[in-house]
């Protein structure tokens, strides 16, 4: 019974992201969870409390899986200008596979700070920030950069990669990274 439970837990996160991804935050109803799923709403309910709850439970566990491939794609690169470029690569990848990511660019200060995920979703995305902050700080880009440029460039990176509107340019990630590596090479 444990096993089937968390089988329908991983499937109602994996219709969520989906729908999330395709309709934003507020385009998805528990509701329109329960008829892609094929469940009634109360069955829903029985799993997760709110579509908030489902949300950050989904976005939670993004940012961890996606921290975990930035530190391994950088752990054995010297030269700064491959770090970024990795770090790029495996955003768009990352973005690739969990396109519910981009609730953390589409939501923020703008929309109705009421709203309980919006907490959630600022504090994901300064951890996020602050985490590539720290795998990109101790790049020596031949002259010393402060730490709003530092920070410049992580929010770009982060704003750039996850745009929700993105992955519909272009295609190749892999393109796409060293445009922006050399966009960002190019300032500095």
């Amino acid at each position: 019974m444990i096993k089937k439970d968390l089988n329908t837990k991983n499937q109602i996160l994996k219709t969520t992201g989906k729908l999330f991804s395709m309709r934003g935050y507020f385009g998805v109803s528990m509701q329109n969870i329960a008829d892609e799923l094929g469940m009634t709403k109360a069955a829903l309910y029985y799993h997760f409390d709110s579509k908030g709850a489902l949300a950050e439970i989904l976005l939670e566990e993004a940012v961890k899986e996606l921290k975990q491939e930035l530190k391994q794609a950088v752990a054995d690169t010297i030269l700064p200008s491959s770090i970024l470029f990795k770090l790029i690569k495996t955003f768009l990848d990352f973005k690739i596979k969990h396109p519910e990511i981009s609730l953390l660019t589409t939501l923020g200060p703008s929309s109705d700070e009421r709203i309980p995920i919006l907490a959630v979703v600022i504090d994901l995305r300064q951890n996020l920030i602050k985490f590539v902050r720290e795998l990109i700080g101790g790049i020596d880009f031949t002259r010393k950069l402060t730490y709003q440029t530092i920070f410049a460039i992580t929010t770009s990176i982060i704003s750039f990669t996850l745009s929700p509107f993105y992955h519909q340019r272009r295609k190749d990630s892999r393109q796409a990274a060293q445009d922006l590596s050399d966009l960002i090479c190019q300032k500095i």
